[in-house]
């Protein structure tokens, strides 16, 4: 496989969460203004579930999508969650 020339490379299967995942979720939770519980509503998810999360574990693939799909709708949030400079365009689908 060519490489797309991004500075990250993952072994295939293999997922890595940030070591400061926990404050990447606390930046998105302030930015959003939910409480912790709220938070899990938004993001579809069981509040234990972000507890533990919060307590280093990491979610799945699908509970990644739901928590970039919540970032991008607060001003910010992508950024937050990504530790990137990001900007979010969005257009109404055809």
């Amino acid at each position: 496989m060519a490489s797309s020339g991004s500075a990250l490379s993952f072994p295939p299967g293999v997922a890595l969460v940030p070591e400061d995942f926990v404050a990447r979720l606390e930046r998105l939770r302030t930015l959003t203004g939910l409480s912790w519980e709220g938070l899990a509503v938004a993001l579809g998810v069981d509040s234990r579930q972000l507890l533990r999360w919060r307590q280093g574990g990491a979610p799945n693939g699908g509970a990644m999508l739901s928590l970039v799909l919540v970032a991008m709708r607060v001003p910010g949030g992508l950024a937050a969650v990504t530790n990137e400079d990001v900007t979010v365009v969005w257009r109404r689908r055809r």
